[in-house]
């Protein structure tokens, strides 16, 4: 068996009560304080002992007539822990304590309380700086729920948010009792230190895991929706597809796909499709069609289609895209905008462009949203059969 065990510390030592009974509660089944490390406590295994342990301001007892005197009532210095504070150790359960007078104590933590408080301040600064950054954009955007949570590939910001939420009322919780401890002491109330820092680190532990939990599924994610996206040619495609077929709507047999040197690597994008993933939207296609009739006719057709993992967010993403796409309230004679009556579908926004042929459509049913730009003589409402299909793909 090794001598030396390391453990985590599930208690911040700035909650100096909860810290020294969580050692002491250590010492009694065997485990003895011998120095930190980078995310904890290294433990040295012996024979259980009601050992004390306790917190001193870093460098408050250092001068030698101090540490005569500690050594005298049979306090060893036990090495630093945390940025605050020194540990003492004494394993005589009849020697006085370190600090016999509560007021006293209290008037040693005063440079803690000092730099305990601009601690507080500043984290309380940053994290207002950091919800500041993710909400900014919703207010700042015309699409925010378009680019912030349907096409983000991670969702990372709203992660974010939650992981910041739990890390800062730990550290903020921390701080508090440290502080509720130097008020008591003031008053003459001497340090409690009982069971009730079980508690507190199980409460503690349980946002350990829940913030280990969030970062594991925040990679997992991330390596999801970065593996799942592909992309290729709409001739000789292999997978499925929710795709309006241009062609069947123009119902014209003389039209051809349109090659006019967009070939990239070997690929027409003029009739090509993306498919990409997000946690919000799991299923995210963009299609591009495009025909000619070897003269000056040739229609085009975008579609746009999103499956959503959130349901509620089905009609604000409407409504954003029908503002991207149209910019009707900016310039408002450049399409005709109106709710149409579809049926089988939730919502349908038809978007007629005043100068040239073509219209934008916007399609709701269920958790799925389609959005089609089309550039031609058709008319897409003409042909709901097609539509329906378009809308109940499934892969």
């Amino acid at each position: 068996m090794k001598d030396t065990v390391r453990k985590f510390m599930p208690l911040d030592p700035i909650d100096m009560e909860h810290f020294e009974g969580w050692l002491e509660a250590m010492a009694q089944k065997g485990l003895f304080f011998e120095r930190t490390w980078a995310l904890g406590i290294v433990f040295r295994r012996g024979k259980p002992a009601p050992v004390r342990y306790r917190l001193d301001p870093a460098g408050n007892l250092w001068g030698q007539e101090n540490r005569d005197y500690c050594r005298a009532l049979g306090w060893e210095y036990g090495g630093n822990v945390g940025k605050y504070f020194d540990l003492y150790v004494n394993r005589d359960p009849e020697a006085p304590e370190l600090h016999t007078d509560p007021v006293v104590q209290s008037y040693a933590l005063e440079q803690v309380t000092k730099r305990a408080k601009r601690t507080c301040i500043l984290l309380t600064i940053f994290s207002l700086a950091m919800l500041v950054l993710i909400f900014l954009p919703f207010f700042l955007l015309s699409a925010p729920i378009l680019y912030q949570l349907v096409e983000n590939p991670v969702g990372g910001n709203l992660l974010y948010l939650v992981l910041e939420i739990l890390s800062t009322s730990v550290t903020i919780r921390a701080y508090l009792s440290f502080f509720r401890l130097r008020r008591r002491l003031r008053e003459g109330e001497p340090p409690r230190r009982d069971g009730s820092w079980k508690s507190v680190a199980r409460r503690q532990r349980a946002v350990s895991w829940i913030v280990l939990a969030l970062c594991i599924l925040y990679l997992g994610s991330l390596f999801v929706t970065s593996s799942r996206g592909w992309e290729g040619q709409l001739e000789g495609l292999d997978k499925p597809v929710p795709t309006l077929s241009l062609a069947e709507l123009e119902g014209n047999p003389s039209l051809e796909p349109l090659v006019d040197g967009r070939w990239v690597d070997g690929q027409d994008r003029n009739n090509y499709v993306y498919f990409n993933c997000t946690p919000v939207a799991p299923e995210q296609y963009e299609i591009t069609q495009w025909l000619t009739d070897g003269g000056d006719y040739e229609p085009h057709l975008v579609t746009r289609w999103y499956r959503l993992f959130l349901p509620f967010l089905a009609t604000p993403l409407l409504d954003e895209l029908v503002y991207q796409y149209t910019q009707h309230y900016c310039f408002p004679e450049e399409y005709d905008v109106e709710e149409v009556s579809l049926p089988g579908f939730d919502r349908a926004v038809l978007a007629t462009n005043t100068e040239y042929p073509g219209q934008r459509l916007f399609l709701q049913k269920g958790n799925v949203v389609v959005y089609l730009s089309y550039s031609g003589n058709q008319d897409l409402t003409s042909r709901p059969e097609l539509l329906e299909e378009l809308t109940a793909f499934q892969n």
